[in-house]
């Protein structure tokens, strides 16, 4: 994530996301969790990220069986992906299951798709994958 960049995310306009029925409304439970100061997401045990344009382009919890089996393969957490990357996925699932009423199919994807995850180096031992760095277009054929 660029240094010095915050969320800016409000409770408004998650009430607005919540309004449009593209959030489940916060309960007792929590489901959902206002950022707070840190430079990188940080959330509680149990939490994953996830962003306001996400859900303003269809994404859902829980998180369809094809984005998680494609987050498994890639080795990706949804922080990852970025906006545009999570239209692709929106619209290769919605393609096969409202046109062609079928289950998406994995190798037609790795076919059209690829997944490049940017990684840099951190303290000189670990990986780190920043947040939006894994980048989804489509292949050169």
């Amino acid at each position: 994530m660029d240094p010095g960049y915050k969320s800016n995310i409000s409770p408004q306009r998650l009430e607005g996301l919540v309004r449009q029925g593209l959030l489940l409304p916060l309960t007792a439970a929590k489901e959902w969790w206002l950022p707070g100061e840190e430079e990188e997401p940080e959330p509680p045990e149990g939490y994953v990220v996830s962003f306001a344009h996400f859900h303003e382009r269809g994404f859902a919890m829980p998180a369809h069986q094809f984005l998680r089996g494609l987050m498994d393969y890639y080795q990706v957490e949804l922080q990852h992906l970025t906006p545009n990357g999570i239209q692709h996925i929106t619209t290769f699932v919605a393609l096969y299951e409202g046109f062609l009423g079928i289950s998406p199919h994995f190798d037609l994807w790795r076919y059209l798709f690829a997944v490049n995850l940017a990684k840099r180096r951190v303290e000189k031992q670990d990986l780190h994958a920043p947040v939006g760095c894994a980048s989804i277009r489509l292949h050169n054929t």
